[in-house]
């Protein structure tokens, strides 16, 4: 039985595809327009290595994974649904917050479409009743300014939901479900239970957002693959960690769902090669994607931001930048060279895509310098033309900045490459880490590219690529089971006499309906693994504390209070976490015996520019099939692979390991 998992990425859709030993991956252009015809292209492309035919690979497949970006692009390009926003009186313009919201002034939902209502419940209990007139009154105007979906978002609902859940009663009692039918109503309470009311506030727009749209095209593309012969369910990767069925699966939970797999991805690595902890580093086609993880536990955000607008719907951590292989290049009023945050994208990408594209970008500057081979085919089908490279670096920075090409190509490189190593440096300051005892995972389609330079700049001696590197949001997806995250929300001092008590009626309930909602994934009780984890808050700082059973909960929160190294009560247990999952079929990367070490002979040499000093270098390359496990490659050099390069500068050795992938060390006096 086959796995496919697919990434459909800015620029590209990757997919990564196992008949349960053996691997293959393919990489195709995404198609923003319909995600569903870049998704076949890909799967096509996979069927093809395998050497069998798209129906036949689908239909023997029993997993299918998507991670996608169909929700991000969605945002970005302001085509989400038109929202309407019920909120309690006073919070129309700051959604909670300290000031005016950034939701609305980013465009999110229109200043327009926020309304205010009575009523409302503290912890006391009940102290002002909702007017249901007043309510409907507000739903019709909302609809009549345009709202194709309306959200709720109450203050305190994490304590009470009964006056969310009211509204939605009373609107539904005098409007029937045929009449709302294309304008759904959502509840904050429900997309998020945090005590922060402006997180929840803008996780519900968020959702709201991309609801209709994400429903459409995810269930047109899981009928478009059982028309092609696929016979199972669609699973959806989800930002924290697990995959989902369609029905299953939130819109918001989607968001950075590609980057998470990845951060998963190098997470079972980090296990895998016993590192205690690593970067990774995914540099695709328009940003470069970075996350730090432990081996102990993958990176957590509980509160992550889009846009610079704070949710409140966990997911694995991942920093992003503007820099990738499609980053634009450019030349200031002072002559300096930019590099990003604006990408070529897929359409109509690089300048050497031959697509029509005229803006130079760092593949274009790859190409020149030599770093990527010029009789290389991108993904093994696109052709690269350096003359357009050349020309497009020409007339937008060489010629402005009065310097060769050769120079302004290194000028890009060398820019994106030291945006990119003080990304990395702040979050190993800010950890509090040695570069020196930390591993870089290089990944995506431009990042073992520039690895080695990055971690030189930043002071790492030890990175690790993969052969399946340039896809490896797709690997990530692969290693996701089935996997639902619930949280409930307590509020309450670490010191609370009733918080061990607390923390075990919530777990059950959260383990209740996990059964339920695992059971409509096909699974049963008995199928299942849980684990917990309890969120601890101080001045505004969160700590997730892992935990299995209720004995473990008190001394694991006040060793985690010590941490904060707060005063005695400032310390709040925000929520407590069950992750539920349910296994299914993965890949996992095999182990060779191992061979001695050998220096294989280079497979051709060419010229490359490594510096301006030196100028062009005939440089020994190799072909990626060609190394096997205890392979050494002493740098200069370069590895060719169909859908990437990896860049050995002098200084530097590269070792193939057993499990084939390809560990780069700098020589200790570096």
């Amino acid at each position: 039985m086959y796995t496919i998992d697919l990434d459909v990425g800015g620029t590209f859709t990757d997919g990564f595809f196992s008949d349960g030993n053996a691997y293959r991956t393919a990489k195709v252009p995404t198609t923003p327009h319909d995600v569903s015809v870049c998704v076949l292209d890909c799967v096509n492309a996979g069927a093809d290595a395998f050497d069998i035919d798209l129906k036949g690979l689908l239909a023997q497949a029993s997993v299918f994974r998507l991670s996608t970006t169909i929700g991000t692009n969605l945002i970005v390009q302001g085509r989400g649904a038109k929202v309407g926003l019920i909120v309690s009186k006073g919070a129309e313009e700051n959604l909670y917050g300290d000031g005016p919201a950034m939701a609305i002034n980013k465009g999110y939902v229109k200043p327009d479409m926020v309304k205010g209502i009575s009523g409302r419940i503290e912890s006391a209990g009940e102290t002002e009743p909702l007017d249901a007139e007043e309510i409907l009154a507000v739903v019709r105007e909302l609809i009549h300014r345009g709202a194709r979906i309306i959200g709720v978002s109450l203050r305190d609902a994490w304590r009470n939901d009964r006056h969310e859940t009211d509204v939605r009663r009373i609107v539904h009692e005098r409007y029937p479900v045929h009449y709302l039918r294309s304008v759904p109503l959502q509840l904050g309470s429900e997309i998020s239970p945090a005590t922060d009311d402006l997180g929840r506030t803008n996780s519900l727009i968020v959702n709201a957002l991309l609801h209709r749209d994400m429903t459409r095209s995810l269930y047109d593309l899981e009928d478009r693959l059982r028309d092609a012969g696929y016979r199972w369910p669609l699973l959806v990767t989800h930002a924290s960690g697990g995959s989902a069925r369609v029905a299953k699966t939130v819109a918001a939970e989607t968001l950075h769902s590609g980057p998470a797999a990845a951060v998963l991805g190098a997470w079972q690595v980090a296990k895998l090669i016993d590192a205690p902890y690593v970067i990774a580093a995914d540099m695709g086609g328009t940003s470069l994607d970075v996350a730090f993880s432990s081996a102990e536990q993958p990176p957590w955000n509980p509160r992550p931001s889009l846009d610079d607008i704070q949710l409140a719907i966990p997911m694995l951590g991942v920093e992003s930048i503007g820099a990738g292989g499609g980053s634009i290049a450019r030349v200031d009023a002072n002559g300096a060279v930019t590099v990003g945050p604006d990408s070529a994208g897929a359409a109509p990408g690089p300048a050497c895509y031959a697509k029509g594209g005229l803006d130079p970008t760092v593949t274009d500057a790859d190409l020149v310098l030599g770093f990527i081979g010029p009789s290389q085919a991108l993904a093994g089908r696109l052709a690269l033309d350096i003359q357009l490279a050349t020309q497009a670096i020409q007339e937008r920075v060489a010629g402005p900045a009065d310097e060769s090409v050769d120079v302004a190509s290194l000028r890009i490189r060398d820019t994106v490459d030291r945006e990119m190593a003080t990304a990395i440096q702040r979050g190993i300051h800010d950890r509090g880490l040695d570069p020196a005892d930390v591993t870089l995972l290089a990944f995506g389609g431009a990042g073992p590219l520039h690895a080695a330079a990055m971690a030189a700049l930043v002071g790492v001696k030890r990175l690790v690529a993969f052969p399946f590197g340039s896809v490896f949001s797709a690997y990530g997806s692969s290693t996701t089971n089935v996997a639902h995250l619930y949280r409930r929300t307590h509020g309450i001092p670490t010191n609370d006499k009733d918080l061990e008590r607390s923390v075990d009626s919530a777990a059950q309930a959260m383990r209740e309906t996990a059964i339920v909602d695992m059971r409509g994934e096909g699974f049963t009780a008995d199928q299942l693994e849980f684990h917990g984890m309890l969120e601890l808050r101080s001045s505004g700082q969160a700590e997730l504390v892992p935990f299995t059973t209720p004995q473990e909960v008190a001394p694991e929160v006040k060793r985690t209070s010590a941490m904060f190294d707060a005063k005695a009560g400032s310390v709040e247990l925000e929520a407590s976490w069950l992750i539920s999952t349910a296994a299914v079929a993965h890949w996992v990367p095999g182990v060779a015996e191992q061979a001695p070490t050998h220096r294989p002979p280079a497979d051709a040499q060419r010229q490359i520019i490594w510096s301006g000093e030196q100028g062009p270098v005939a440089t020994d390359t190799y072909q990626l099939e060609s190394l096997k496990p205890g392979a050494i490659v002493q740098g200069p050099a370069v590895v060719d692979a169909a859908d990437t390069g990896y860049v050995v500068p002098t200084g530097w050795m590269l070792t193939v390991d057993r499990h084939g992938f390809l560990v780069m060390e700098a020589s200790s006096d570096d």
